[in-house]
């Protein structure tokens, strides 16, 4: 299931739970931040049911076997955890980023290749940064990239860590992995049994950003499975009472609209209607509750029909690009 990673980049028993490791990004102005569980989302029944369908396909992917040959980093073995915060940039609508990766990296045979691309480098005390969009270009066959002024690097610490983030904040997240200053600990705890596989927090406020048009001040979206359901939630705390009843009702009013438009089948494929009545079934299932300024957007519904509702709705989104289809 990690090589879906791999396919998202393109495209745009069970193991024991492990306490995710924090250490490395920073806790001083972080306004937020995103993980994803890379293990617990391999071992869902949502994840498992997406690599049957397309697990193949994205292994004989060249850029994927790419990786594997020229770094040795395997995309559907080598990454276990992703931990990256927001830090407020220069630029209101830009937040700054540094994050951890960990996993199984050959740290020898990734830098060698690195130097042997040319790829820019930034010494960073004892460890070296190297521009993490050019190392993606030499081994994917692509033109290399312009450097930039302020580029995302990748430092590896360790042969299990990797830090990653803008060249702004990397010093701030060696410092942090040093243990020179604190590292971020998030509130909830993102290794619980049946804790989220995916977990993102953003404070407006705290990231200095332009006002939404919504209100929205903070806003918490978690993406996981209780029991044979995958249940997705977005928790937004918005500017009072008011705003978040006035949202909560113009959700469900979209979804009920977006529904209607869903039971018209005509003129559609095999895939495309069945792929719709399973959209049509998950709109069903959402709820829209206002509790004080926070409007709070949720669903439930089977993982396995859900991942399977996915994959018909890129079976049919590919037939419908492909001429003469």
């Amino acid at each position: 299931m990690k090589s879906l990673l791999l396919l998202a980049a393109l495209t745009l028993g069970l193991a024991p739970a492990q306490a995710v490791d924090t250490k490395g990004v920073p806790a001083a102005e972080i306004g937020g931040f995103f993980h994803l569980g890379v293990r617990s989302l391999d071992d869902s029944k949502f994840g498992q049911t997406l690599d049957k369908a397309f697990g193949d396909d994205i292994r004989a992917n060249p850029t994927f076997r790419a990786f594997k040959e020229k770094l040795g980093f395997d995309f559907e073995k080598d990454l276990n955890d992703v931990v990256v915060g927001f830090y407020p940039g220069v630029d209101p609508k830009s937040p700054l980023l540094a994050g951890v990766l960990r996993g199984r990296f050959d740290v020898a045979k990734i830098e060698a290749y690195a130097k042997s691309a040319k790829v820019d480098a930034v010494t960073l005390g004892a460890f070296t940064g190297w521009d993490a969009d050019q190392l993606g270009s030499a081994v994917d066959g692509k033109e290399r990239t312009a450097t930039k002024a302020d580029p995302t690097l990748i430092v590896f610490v360790s042969a299990d860590t990797a830090l990653v983030g803008n060249r702004a904040k990397l010093g701030a997240a060696l410092d942090a992995y040093a243990g020179k200053t604190a590292s971020f600990r998030p509130a909830a705890d993102l290794s619980a049994p049946g804790a989220p596989f995916l977990r993102v927090e953003a404070d407006i406020e705290a990231l200095k950003m332009p006002g939404d048009a919504n209100g929205l001040r903070r806003g918490t979206l978690t993406l996981g499975e209780t029991g044979p359901n995958l249940v997705a939630t977005f928790d937004g705390q918005v500017i009072s009472a008011a705003k978040a009843t006035q949202i909560a009702s113009q959700v469900k009013g979209m979804a009920g609209m977006i529904s209607l438009g869903l039971i018209d089948e005509s003129n559609k494929t095999p895939d495309q209607i069945a792929g719709q009545r399973i959209l049509l079934e998950l709109l069903q299932s959402l709820k829209t509750e206002a509790k004080g300024d926070h409007a709070v957007i949720s669903l439930a519904y089977d993982a396995e029909k859900a991942a399977l509702g996915l994959v018909k709705a890129i079976v049919a989104q590919k037939v419908k690009a492909t001429p003469g289809k």
